[in-house]
């Protein structure tokens, strides 16, 4: 990749264009549609950060919709989240709902970053529902990332600290005063606050004493929340090394033991080093994983400070860095490959993908996208470990651990079942891409290398070669439209007389081998 040419975090004041725009949104929400474009259009960067910048409405929670397990405590279509836990073969079929559900907020998402930032969370403020094994729990999970993705950091991170998905996910419901158990403690330094290396000298005693401050938390399988117990709770002051200036929690009885908590993040956070950790884990999911010193001197330490300064709400972040002339330098365009959510989930929206009006096969259609991302590397509520997916922080790889042998292959096989006449079966509902409604949108449809041009502009964001286009162009005058002025005869016939069908089969026969083709290039896999 070429140095940038800008280190600035001043706000982006040129025109934004359409290619700016692009790279934007590509990095803000998942896949970018003809609906998106029309939204963001003409307005200026204040107007679009706004947009971008405004929470979700909450969504509707998972119901029963197993056509396969019946679930002997909920009707069919009816809620789960507050039913009691029944089994774990009960419990599977309410993960499996949840999962779909998850994949489901993202493939109807609106405008907002929302979805984007709660991935985000799922990836820095890690548990995993096939460790957690309690669907329930991982639905408040779930929702607590949600309701956070956009806000307050601190918060976040006291109210996920007793979180029962955590709890169980970490061990923090086996802490007790007599036996510390240090798994959450460790982790809550190493991986959700301060990071390791780079200036973080916290000691193995300090571990040790902030999961004496952790313990006496339960999780409740009836009232599907976590119960503090006083009597297992560390009552003794807790006395932290010079990293923190020997800062010392006084041990609290009662039920006061509960305020120890907010106590241990404040510690936390007012280290630069857990505001530095943030912005750089920030910078390498919506900019670029390489993090030199210039980048470190002149980007992420002033974000570090306004996160700082600002009690550590995102928002304000958020908006610094992604309006930033830094952020719109021409080197990072193209510089990420697409993770398995931005490449499936992105596809499906940028061509518009139609879903069944029936909510129960939409549901199934949410369920194979959950899975197949999974199969892709992505499960989105199983990350691989508590760091996380190795993309994010596994150097010198990054983005390519995406990338192999198999994940390439599936790709295009999703792409091409997509892409095919027949369409593809996703867990019982047929899908297929609509390439003839995709290229009506465009203002010259009937001109072909203003088509051309026009689909590689909004679907790649690095520019082809003269080559690749060319085999491209190649590709739509294989079938019996045999040149330019017939593709444009066609067209034209098929826009006064729809019904005709001769000519839409003609033009679907010279868009599918395109569509697909430019699906496969290594420029449709990098945002």
């Amino acid at each position: 990749m070429q140095r940038p040419a800008t280190y600035s975090l001043k706000p982006y004041r040129g025109e934004l264009k359409n290619e700016d725009l692009l790279h934007l949104l590509r990095r803000c929400l998942f896949g970018v549609g003809k609906k998106d474009l029309a939204k963001f259009n003409a307005l200026n960067i204040e107007q679009v950060m706004e947009i971008l910048l405004k929470q979700s409405a909450e969504p509707k929670p998972p119901v029963q919709d197993d056509p396969d397990r019946d679930d002997p405590l909920v009707p069919k279509g009816k809620e789960w989240i507050n039913a009691p836990y029944e089994d774990p073969f009960v419990d599977k079929s309410r993960s499996d709902a949840l999962k779909g559900w998850i994949a489901g907020q993202i493939l109807t998402r609106d405008f907002s970053l929302t979805e984007k930032m709660t991935l985000f969370w799922r990836n820095h403020f890690v548990t995993e529902m096939d460790v957690v094994l309690d669907a329930r729990y991982s639905y408040t999970y779930s929702k607590m990332v949600r309701k956070y993705s956009l806000g307050n950091y601190k918060k976040l991170i006291v109210e996920g600290i007793t979180n029962p998905a955590m709890l169980v996910y970490l061990n923090g419901n086996s802490n007790h005063k007599n036996a510390p158990n240090e798994n959450f403690a460790r982790e809550l330094m190493e991986l959700f606050t301060l990071g390791k290396g780079q200036g973080v000298e916290y000691s193995e005693n300090d571990v040790r004493t902030a999961a004496r401050v952790l313990t006496g938390w339960r999780d409740n399988k009836e009232t599907i929340k976590s119960t503090f117990y006083p009597e297992l709770h560390d009552t003794d002051d807790k006395q932290f090394s010079s990293f923190f200036d020997n800062h010392i929690i006084k041990g609290k009885t009662g039920i006061a033991g509960i305020e120890e908590v907010a106590e241990l993040v404040d510690m936390l956070l007012k280290r630069e080093e857990a505001s530095l950790f943030f912005c750089r884990n920030l910078y390498r999911w919506f900019v670029y994983h390489e993090i030199d010193d210039k980048v470190e001197m002149e980007i992420i330490a002033p974000l570090s400070k306004q996160f700082f300064a600002s009690n550590f709400e995102v928002a304000p972040v958020l908006k610094t860095l992604l309006s930033s002339e830094h952020f719109f330098d021409p080197a990072f365009r193209g510089c990420l490959v697409k993770s398995p959510v931005d490449f499936f989930s992105g596809a499906a929206l940028q061509f518009d993908l139609s879903f069944p009006e029936n909510k129960s096969d939409e549901f199934l259609n949410w369920i194979y996208f959950y899975f197949t991302m999974l199969g892709l590397l992505m499960g989105i509520g199983d990350p691989p470990s508590v760091a996380g997916w190795p993309a994010y922080y596994q150097e010198p790889k990054f983005g390519l651990w995406w990338i192999n042998s198999h994940t390439l292959g599936q790709r295009k096989v999703i792409t091409d079942g997509l892409s095919s006449t027949e369409g593809m079966i996703c867990n019982g509902p047929i899908l297929k891409f609509d390439f003839l409604k995709f290229v009506s949108h465009f203002e010259t449809p009937e001109l072909l290398d203003e088509l051309i041009a026009q689909s590689l502009t909004f679907l790649c964001a690095v520019k082809v070669s003269e080559n690749t286009y060319q085999i491209l162009r190649a590709l739509t005058l294989s079938g019996t439209i045999q040149n330019e002025s017939q593709w444009k005869e066609t067209w034209i016939g098929y826009q006064s007389t729809p019904s005709d069908t001769v000519a839409k089969d003609a033009i679907e026969k010279a868009l599918s081998p395109f569509f697909k083709k430019i699906m496969l290039l290594p420029e449709f896999q990098m945002m």
